[in-house]
């Protein structure tokens, strides 16, 4: 899909959907579903990154999963794609939780649903604590080691007035075999068996997950560029932000999706097929 499709069925369309990238220092992309495809290479993904790398921008990956660190995460982008990675290319829902508990709940000890890359990697770059007993705060993860005996007791601290926290709100997540359970689904047994909800909620499609980006990497949120496939939490997050949302259709999102959503008609949103279309694009404009 292209503008000029947009424009033939009557929506309109101002060229100021493609120049508007100029502005961007950075770009951001969303890892699964954009980058990659389960275990394969989005078309043109490892170009597009190449290319934009070579112009001299500022690149950055990021992800909801909160089961592996950040240098997990780059390992198996630089397997997929074949291009380099580290763990500073990587931003993450730990990355968020981690400082949001850094900066408001300082030696605090937390009860948590996390995997152990997950634990090991908020103690040792966020100083977090962690403890079985007698905790300050709950922290929900997509806990992919996750047994009935934590769960109870996450719950039964819950009643107790415990507080807890979920590092961001994805039900399932994508896998080669179909979907599977994420931190969303295992917030949710929580909250149906307490009736309590969780106070805070990281990771995408919070705002201040992607302008905590922005501070980082030293740019206004306006010259940050975010490249993603999910109407209501990549684009929902860009626009919220006051960032600029590209919309690939070559994830999540079809056309059809893309259509019949209320979002259809912003002048702010570029929509391209895939990587390939978008770096024709970025071909001519910089």
């Amino acid at each position: 899909m292209n503008y000029a499709m947009r424009e033939r069925e009557g929506v309109s369309s101002d060229y100021h959907k493609y120049t508007s990238l100029k502005a961007c220092k950075a770009f951001v992309f969303d890892m699964d579903g954009t980058l990659i495809l389960g275990k394969l290479p989005a078309p043109c993904s490892a170009e597009l990154v190449t290319y934009l790398r070579e112009k001299g921008f500022k690149t950055i990956v990021v992800t909801n999963n909160s089961s592996v660190s950040n240098a997990d995460h780059a390992l198996i982008l630089s397997e997929i794609l074949g291009i380099p990675f580290n763990e500073n290319d990587i931003y993450s829902s730990l990355d968020h939780i981690g400082k949001y508990l850094m900066f408001n709940w300082k030696n605090a000890t937390i009860f948590p649903l996390l995997t152990q890359k997950a634990k090991a990697y908020l103690a040792k770059k966020y100083g977090l604590k962690f403890t079985d007993k007698n905790p300050d705060l709950i922290l929900v993860g997509f806990d992919k080691e996750l047994t009935y005996d934590k769960l109870e007791k996450a719950t039964l601290y819950v009643q107790q007035g415990i507080p807890w926290i979920l590092a961001h709100p994805d039900y399932r997540c994508p896998t080669e075999k179909g979907y599977i359970p994420d931190a969303g689904s295992i917030a949710k047994l929580i909250e149906l068996t307490t009736n309590t909800s969780p106070f805070f909620v990281g990771g995408k499609p919070s705002s201040d997950f992607l302008i905590g980006i922005a501070n980082i990497l030293g740019f206004d949120i306006g010259e940050i560029c975010f490249v993603g496939d999910r109407l209501y939490t990549d684009i929902a997050m860009t626009l919220n932000s006051g960032a600029h949302p590209i919309l690939l259709l070559s994830g999540e999102t079809s056309e059809r999706d893309l259509k019949s959503s209320d979002i259809f008609d912003n002048k702010r949103i570029a929509v391209f097929r895939d990587p390939c279309h978008l770096l024709n694009h970025l071909r001519e404009i910089f």
